[in-house]
C-alpha cells in the first residue's frame, strides 16, 4: 500500500480586485518610468519610438506623463480605499515578526510615494507658473503659481528614486521568501 503523501498548503491569495488594481499599478508605473526616461533624453532603445511618435522633441510626451501620473494616482487611492476595507489574507506562518513589520512598512512606503510622486509632478504642471511645450506648436503655462519649480521637480525627482528603492525592498522580500523560504509569497498577487 502507497503512503499518502502529504501536499502543501496553498497560499492564502488577495481577493481578485487586490491583485487587479495591484498589476495595473505595476503597468501603470512600467509605462511611467518608460515615459519619464523618453522625456529625459530618450536615449538608446527609446530613441528610436520618439523620433517617429513625436519628430524626436521628447518634450511633447507631457501630456501622456502627466496622464498616466494622475491615472497612477487615481489606483492608488482606489487601492488604498480598498485595502481599508478588505480583510487581508493571513500571513504564511513562516513569516517572522520582522518580516511582518518589514512588509507593513514598506507597504506604507509605497502608498505614501505612488501619492507624493504624481502628486508633486501634477503640481508642478498646475502651481508653478511654468511653461511647458505639450504639442508642436502649444505651449501649457501652470495656471497658478504658488511653488517654486526647482522645488516641485526636487521633490518629483525625490520620491522617483526612492519610489525604485521601496519596489526594490517590496519585490526582494517577496523573491526571497518565494524562492529561499519557498512559502508561496508571491501567490498571494497572483
Amino acid at each position: 500500500m502507497a503512503s499518502a503523501t502529504r501536499r502543501p498548503e496553498r497560499a492564502a491569495r488577495h481577493g481578485v480586485v487586490a491583485r487587479v488594481l495591484h498589476w495595473l499599478t505595476v503597468l501603470a508605473l512600467v509605462a511611467q518610468y518608460t515615459v519619464g526616461y523618453a522625456m529625459a533624453g530618450a536615449e538608446g532603445l527609446l530613441e528610436p519610438w520618439v523620433e517617429e511618435a513625436y519628430d524626436g522633441d521628447e518634450d511633447l510626451l507631457l501630456p501622456v506623463h502627466v496622464a498616466i501620473g494622475c491615472s497612477i494616482l487615481a489606483l492608488t487611492v482606489v487601492r488604498y480605499v480598498w485595502r481599508r476595507i478588505v480583510t487581508l489574507p493571513p500571513w504564511p506562518e513562516t513569516l517572522s515578526a520582522a518580516g511582518r513589520r518589514f512588509a507593513s512598512w514598506t507597504e506604507r512606503a509605497l502608498y505614501l510615494l505612488l501619492i507624493v510622486m504624481p502628486s508633486s509632478g501634477l503640481a508642478l504642471v498646475l502651481l508653478s507658473g511654468e511653461d511647458f511645450e505639450v504639442a508642436a506648436r502649444a505651449e501649457w503655462q501652470a495656471p497658478l503659481d504658488l511653488v517654486d519649480d526647482d522645488l516641485l521637480v526636487g521633490v518629483h525627482v525625490a520620491s522617483q528614486v526612492l519610489l525604485l528603492v521601496a519596489i526594490a525592498l517590496h519585490v526582494g522580500f517577496v523573491l526571497k521568501h518565494q524562492f529561499v523560504d519557498r512559502d508561496r509569497f508571491l501567490r498571494r498577487m497572483l
